[in-house]
């Protein structure tokens, strides 16, 4: 990529001169033009007039074919409902976005564990490697869910072992209601404390 000019850049292969558009230069992350200058880069001639005059390219088309190959393999290699590792790449307040083989997937706060979490970001942190199960898929989309919450076993399936009316237990509030408090007892059981039989 030799220089920018009106409307894109200006290529040379070999002794040739090519142009390419600004919006035939990159795929999916858009760069600043200069960014391009200098580099050299894989490009499809989109035409070829006057004996090699005027020769249009695309360094888009290559990106994009390349991209839609390895979305195909994923395709075949990611189902849902399969445990995945992958690396956290930055939180946000609603969940976490996680690249899995190289695809950015969102790990909803809801997903990370049975506790309530308010501030994800007291959980996990970026660059961190997890664990987590596909629930979702939405190939269209480009729309990955993932749920760490799904792996872990769920404490109502024993809850009748370790809980018996009249037992004395300590926990810590949860929520506060109109009818009375949550009481947590454990990660993912509340208990809830009706306002009648709170004292006073």
């Amino acid at each position: 990529v030799e220089k920018e000019i009106k409307g894109g850049f200006e290529v040379k292969i070999g002794d040739s001169r090519a142009f390419c558009p600004y919006s035939q230069m990159g795929f999916k992350q858009k760069e600043e033009p200069a960014f391009f200058i200098g580099k050299t880069m894989t490009f499809r001639i989109q035409e070829y007039k006057e004996n090699g005059r005027n020769i249009l390219v695309s360094n888009r088309a290559v990106e994009e074919a390349k991209y839609n190959e390895y979305k195909e393999t994923l395709k075949q290699k990611l189902k849902t409902g399969m445990t995945v590792k992958g690396k956290v790449l930055s939180l946000q307040s609603y969940g976490a976005f996680v690249e899995i083989e190289g695809f950015k997937a969102l790990l909803p706060i809801s997903e990370i564990s049975r506790s309530r979490i308010e501030d994800i970001s007291t959980v996990l942190s970026v660059g961190q490697e997890i664990e987590a199960s596909i629930i979702r898929i939405d190939w269209p989309n480009e729309r990955i869910s993932l749920s760490m919450k799904a792996l872990l076993a769920d404490p109502w399936s024993t809850v009748t072992e370790r809980y018996k009316q009249e037992q004395k237990l300590t926990g810590t509030i949860s929520r506060i209601a109109d009818f009375g408090l949550f009481v947590n007892l454990e990660p993912g059981i509340d208990g809830l404390l009706h306002i009648s039989e709170i004292e006073d």
